[in-house]
């Protein structure tokens, strides 16, 4: 697991909250989790100044990415409810076969 990978994916979720697509958000929050936990496991760890700059750079496109969705939390909420209400209806649709 590379830095530029993980700064990649995180641009990536900052075009995803640009666009409002707060289902996929979730999905690329819990990859990039595992992408760092991945990166930080690594014993004798040490990084180049450019790595050193490209993590900031992730740390302040996921304070933006933080931003957006605290800006939008009442939209994203009715997303996840709309989700749960169809989880639910399915969920009774299948008792019924």
């Amino acid at each position: 697991m590379s830095v530029a990978t993980v700064l990649s994916h995180t641009q990536d979720m900052l075009m995803v909250v640009l666009e409002k697509q707060w289902d996929a958000l979730f999905d690329m929050q819990l990859q990039q989790d595992e992408m760092l936990k991945a990166l930080f496991s690594v014993e004798n760890l040490s990084f180049s100044e450019q790595e050193k700059q490209d993590l900031f750079e992730v740390q302040r496109l996921n304070n933006e990415i933080l931003i957006a969705a605290e800006a939008n939390k009442a939209e994203i909420a009715g997303k996840l409810r709309n989700m749960h209400q169809g989880k639910s209806k399915a969920d009774a649709y299948q008792h019924l076969k």
